[in-house]
């Protein structure tokens, strides 16, 4: 019956000599390691079908919709995390072993006539390789791949003549909307694709005519007379290869967690865009190349190089594959990978040590995380930035940046009329504060507080009482508390700062509850109330602001602090309950704590 089907199927198929015709191709001079790197390049294509197709199901390309699908596949649908971990760690890994392959190809003159189509058709699959992580960055429609697909576009926009028009066919309008995002989409998922298959089908057939180009060093008689079957022993090699592919992305995957999801791409922000590690190189090459020399750095230069590349097999005449014999063509390889290497290195050295692209990731993280806990609440129809609109957090930012950051520096940024808000309200910022009050982050010489003059260990216990009084302090440790009391409502603290109601009119802020919901939301109010700096004090009250608006500045300078994050404040039973949540870019816990 077997027989009998398999003869049916052959009969009206032609299968198994389909089979036979694409697995007994000779390989002269016999299998090698040294070329399963295309066999492992066609891999990771099937591979980045396969995922892209499973989570196309789910996706759905729109300016409203696509982080809220990403996010779905990211969080809520089994094993999605991992499927967009391989689609996306794979994209990586696709061009890493493009490159190599390339290269491998280059050393060994598989370029030289006659695969000199088979060159230039590999050049094209690269290009479209680029293509693909491209147009692949910015589906999720998160902060980072909306502006760093910008400056792709930006870039797009510097070509002479035609570059306006090219930047507005691929943005869909003269600005990033809902059109920018489903031309993306196309080119992506249908166009890229089909363009890709087919010039992988023109590859592999120019590859299948001409065979395998043999190391240099081999001897003629052995091309000739050595030759093994594709199929089993190059296969082999071939399917270990792609199964260490495979393991590795794995790790890596299970490594990262998956790919990251930044938080929905905000228009409106100042987010400091960086492209992909692969496009690192362009990105450096344009700092060096400003004003009129900006098209040196987005043409003329990538030009030239691709140029090159089409170009090599027809000026590189020389029959030797020897690279002794190749000499000036291997100088100019090399040292243009040099050069990348080089700008990818500085770029990503220059970035490691700026403060504004630490903090903006660091930002970028927690951000992140808040907005992830938020959508798992519900992502409303109007799109991921939605989700901010209930998160008292992002509403006090906003207001912060909007009235307060004028005065006050977070990071680097702002005013520096008064204190510097950067970590406020944490052990490590309260404890600075006592021991110099003058220091240009806090008062500078306006301040009429006398340093704090006792040890280290002193202050730190200074600061765990002062703020154990705010209800919002993680890891408090008691014994510093009693220790901190001690030396405050004992030392010199007290002939300044009054505690409790009884003492007004002293000279100082009143320290009970400090930094605490009341305390605070009492002091934005009115500074200058007697409780607080009375008639020397300099900072406007906003006495205006909506008890929302008030509760989200507050929740915003608590989220500034690494020791705590108050969420909520409230009273159960006649009790005064705290609501914590503790944020980092892999946990999210929210636990209650009453005082």
């Amino acid at each position: 019956m077997a027989n009998k089907l398999s003869e049916w199927i052959e009969d009206r198929t032609g299968l198994s000599k389909l089979l036979k015709a694409a697995l007994d191709e000779p390989v002269h001079g016999g299998a090698k390691w040294s070329y399963v790197f295309g066999s492992g390049l066609v891999f990771l294509f099937i591979l980045q079908a396969v995922t892209g197709i499973i989570m196309t199901s789910f996706y759905s390309p729109s300016s409203t919709s696509a982080w809220g699908s990403v996010y779905y596949i990211q969080h809520k649908t089994s094993f999605g995390w991992f499927v967009r971990g391989l689609h996306h760690f794979g994209s990586s890994a696709m061009i890493i072993l493009a490159l190599v392959h390339m290269f491998q190809v280059f050393i060994f003159g598989a370029y030289k006539k006659p695969r000199e189509l088979n060159w230039i058709s590999g050049v094209i699959l690269l290009l479209f390789l680029a293509g693909f992580g491209l147009t692949g960055y910015l589906l999720p429609w998160d902060q980072k791949g909306y502006w760093a697909t910008q400056v792709a576009t930006n870039i797009m926009g510097t070509v002479p003549v035609i570059g306006k028009y090219i930047k507005i066919i691929h943005q869909g309008g003269g600005d990033y909307g809902n059109f920018t995002i489903t031309r993306f989409y196309t080119l992506h998922v249908f166009l890229l694709p089909i363009s890709l298959v087919f010039f992988l089908f023109i590859h592999i057939a120019l590859f299948r005519k001409h065979g395998v180009t043999p190391y240099w060093k081999m001897r003629e008689e052995v091309y000739k007379n050595r030759v093994d079957p594709f199929w089993p022993d190059q296969i082999f090699k071939d399917a270990v290869f792609a199964i260490g592919i495979y393991a590795a992305l794995a790790g890596v995957v299970f490594w990262a967690g998956g790919a990251e999801l930044q938080a929905p791409a905000d228009p409106a922000s100042n987010y400091l865009a960086r492209p992909e590690w692969y496009f690192l190189f362009l990105f450096q090459l344009l700092k060096y190349c400003q004003g009129k020399f900006l098209i040196v750095g987005t043409v003329i230069v990538p030009a030239l190089a691709l140029a090159f590349l089409f170009v090599l097999p027809f000026i590189d005449r020389n029959p030797s594959q020897y690279p002794s014999k190749r000499v000036p063509f291997f100088s100019a390889v090399f040292s243009g990978l040099a050069g990348i290497i080089a700008l990818t290195a500085v770029a990503i050295y220059h970035d490691s040590h700026d403060v504004h692209i630490i903090h903006q990731r660091e930002d970028a993280e927690k951000q992140a995380a808040r907005a992830v806990k938020l959508a798992s609440r519900g992502i409303p129809p109007a799109g991921g930035m939605a989700i901010f609109l209930n998160d008292p957090v992002y509403l006090g930012e906003k207001i912060f940046k909007e009235s307060c950051i004028g005065c006050h520096m977070v990071r680097g940024e702002g005013g520096e009329n008064g204190p510097d808000f950067t970590n406020f309200g944490s052990r490590e910022w309260v404890t600075e504060l006592l021991r110099n009050p003058k220091d240009k982050k806090y008062f500078k010489e306006s301040g009429a507080m006398p340093p704090v003059k006792l040890p280290d260990e002193s202050l730190l216990d200074m600061s765990e009482f002062l703020l154990s009084q705010s209800g919002g302090l993680l890891n408090q440790n008691t014994e510093r508390v009693e220790r901190g009391k001690e030396l405050v409502l004992k030392g010199n603290c007290v002939v300044c700062h009054p505690f409790g109601n009884k003492e007004m009119k002293k000279v100082a802020p009143n320290l009970t509850e400090y930094l605490s919901e009341t305390w605070l939301r009492e002091f934005i109010k009115n500074p200058a109330d007697p409780k607080f700096y009375g008639t020397r004090n300099k900072m406007p009250g906003f006495d205006k602001l909506t008890d929302r608006e008030l509760d989200a500045v507050i929740q915003y300078l608590f989220s500034l602090s690494k020791d705590r994050v108050l969420v909520s404040e409230k009273k159960e039973n006649g009790k005064k309950v705290y609501v914590f949540g503790l944020t980092s870019p892999r946990t999210m816990i929210t636990f209650k704590g009453k005082s």
